[in-house]
């Protein structure tokens, strides 16, 4: 028996099946970061479109509702019925600590915006305070979107 031959044979047999769990582990690495990827992208479409919706109720409300207290309990059903605070507790559990704080600070501004619709009987789509409040949430968006963008161009790398 030739013990170069079968040298060689094991040693080839062993590179064979090391290149292949090599080729397996970064194909699953690279699916698992795809997932993840995909994954983050969901929750901040979905997270962007409920605090949309929310803002654009809120705009409804202050056209259509002259009681305060109607104001109010309608704004406190629109966050409801948008579940701006789920997709938040969902960004908090899965985004990275930039985007967690965006969200948070997009969130908070946008619940100052619902408070003040029942603090604010008189309130008007043309009021100082209102379009004050429009202003600093749409810039905190604006903010908490190019962190998400940020974060998504790393997660696909």
């Amino acid at each position: 028996m030739d013990w170069g031959t079968l040298l060689g044979t094991v040693v080839g047999a062993a590179l064979g099946v090391g290149s292949t769990l090599i080729a397996d582990h970064t194909r699953s690495r690279r699916e698992r970061a795809n997932r993840m990827h995909d994954s983050l992208r969901d929750l901040y479409s979905a997270y962007l479109a409920a605090l949309n919706d929310s803002s654009s109720v809120l705009r409804v409300i202050i056209l259509r509702e002259d009681d305060a207290a109607a104001r109010h309990q309608a704004a406190l059903d629109a966050f409801r019925d948008a579940s701006v605070l789920t997709h938040r507790y969902r960004i908090a559990l899965q985004a990275p600590l930039t985007v967690r704080e965006e969200s948070d600070r997009t969130y908070r501004l946008l619940r100052q915006w619902r408070d003040m619709l029942g603090a604010q009987p008189n309130l008007s789509l043309s009021s100082p305070e209102y379009l004050e409040g429009l202003e600093r949430f749409h810039q905190a968006r604006k903010d908490l979107q190019a962190a998400m963008r940020a974060s998504l161009d790393a997660a696909g790398r």
